[in-house]
């Protein structure tokens, strides 16, 4: 039965996961921003001098070279089924060449990415005197499609700028081209030089499908899923948030405050990934029972309930997010206060956590997340009954429009929200203690 579990997951998961348009609670540059609006260890800093990729590498590179190199000995040690990293991406002690890809290569990053000097400004604060930069000067052209709906403000080395607004905005950049194309049956240069193997989930209609073992993390299935799809532990969120927070740390206390920010922004994405239930749990609401049942009845010839299941947990992860998404829209257009808001900024939480550490994202974050799994998913399904949430038209043949006042899922959004906020801030602030690690 172990190859029919793993046949049934990995189609459901195809199906689930990366479906049109998923958005890992939408643009996290707007979270993010709601969340650490508050936190004093931005709200009080300085504006930092933005300086080049370039600039950083040329000043700190000896230090980069232990730095990596530590991070890839304790990497090879902690994580579980982690690929390590072929000894020829190492960055060399005497740099030559191209610095900015060797160091995209040793962190096996995807070399196309732009890393666009640029900021997100919140919606309805726009600058129309600054020139903006178009998506395809920012993401790279398998992201284009989800996550072309942003405004980038474009900066200069040497100008100033607040430590939010780089915190922020890069806190969304992961999903601009970070972790596309890495593993060797992808497409790409470095498909068959980073030593990723396999890719081993995700759904190969969508190009950017080939980022989801980075973006999602499934730590806490039952022993028998592992069992019979193993390929579900090659995952690892949990590793980028430890590489780019050591990073930042390093980046500040090297006196690079910019690049440590930047840094700490693209360790934050892979935190909030891990908030939301879809990204912790390869198929909410499905209990073991029930998919052994669907799958031995597929394989009987009657396969209605395991198309049915692909497809509820395909739409339930696509339409909360464009839920959750577009009732905060609405929610900033009132430009009042709202429930939504205080939740995403509510501060009480935060020390009710352990403080950061390494597994804190496996740990915390998304056994949280995965423990609520099963109530989201039920709540989910619930609204999807509702008239809104088909989009039915009335006999005078206009749209219906989504009031946003469904309890039981607003409930579960406003617990989440304040999860990735609480988690949003711990990690940040861990991120600006000035220790290298």
């Amino acid at each position: 039965m172990k190859l029919q579990v793993a046949v049934l997951l990995g189609v459901m998961w195809g199906a689930s996961a990366m479906a049109p348009e998923a958005r890992a609670w939408s643009n996290h540059t707007v979270g993010s921003y709601l969340a650490l609006q508050a936190l004093p260890e931005l709200k009080g800093a300085a504006e930092v001098e933005v300086e080049t990729l370039e600039q950083f590498l040329a000043q700190e590179h000896a230090g980069l070279v232990a730095l990596l190199d530590k991070q890839e000995q304790f990497a090879r040690k902690h994580f579980p089924y982690y690929p390590s990293r072929p000894d020829d991406l190492r960055l060399r002690e005497q740099p030559a060449g191209n610095q900015r890809m060797a160091l995209l290569y040793a962190l096996r990053l995807n070399p196309q990415i732009h890393l666009a000097m640029a900021i997100q400004p919140m919606p309805g604060h726009d600058m129309p005197a600054r020139q903006y930069l178009t998506a395809q000067q920012v993401m790279v052209e398998q992201t284009l499609s989800p996550w072309n709906t942003q405004r980038f403000i474009a900066l200069t080395p040497g100008e100033k700028v607040a430590p939010l607004a780089v915190v922020a905005s890069a806190a969304d950049e992961p999903d601009y081209g970070h972790d596309i194309n890495l593993f060797s049956d992808n497409p790409g240069e470095v498909a068959e030089l980073y030593g990723f193997g396999l890719q081993p989930f995700g759904d190969e209609r969508f190009q950017y499908s080939s980022q989801a073992p980075f973006h999602m993390g499934f730590f806490h299935e039952n022993a028998v899923v592992y069992a019979a799809a193993p390929f579900l532990q090659r995952n690892w969120p949990d590793w980028r948030a430890y590489q780019f927070l050591g990073l930042a740390r390093f980046a500040f206390a090297s006196g690079h405050p910019y690049w440590g920010y930047r840094f700490l922004g693209w360790g934050l994405h892979y935190i909030q990934d891990l908030t939301q239930p879809y990204h912790a749990m390869a198929l909410p609401g499905v209990g073991l029972t029930r998919m052994l049942l669907t799958e031995g009845k597929a394989l009987a010839g009657y396969d209605t309930d395991k198309k049915a299941a692909i497809e509820r947990v395909a739409s339930r992860h696509m339409d909360v997010e464009t839920y959750q998404f577009n009732w905060l829209s609405r929610v900033l257009l009132t430009g009042q206060q709202h429930p939504m808001l205080a939740a995403y900024a509510d501060t009480s939480r935060d020390a009710h956590y352990p403080p950061y550490s390494v597994d804190y994202l496996r740990d915390v974050v998304s056994a949280e997340s995965s423990a609520q799994a099963a109530a989201f998913d039920e709540a989910i399904g619930q609204w999807q009954q509702t008239p809104a949430a088909n989009q039915s038209f009335s006999n005078g043949n206009q749209l219906v429009k989504e009031s946003y006042q469904h309890e039981a899922l607003n409930n579960q959004l406003l617990q989440l929200i304040e999860h990735l906020g609480a988690h949003s801030r711990n990690f940040v602030r861990a991120g600006i203690e000035l220790s290298i690690e």
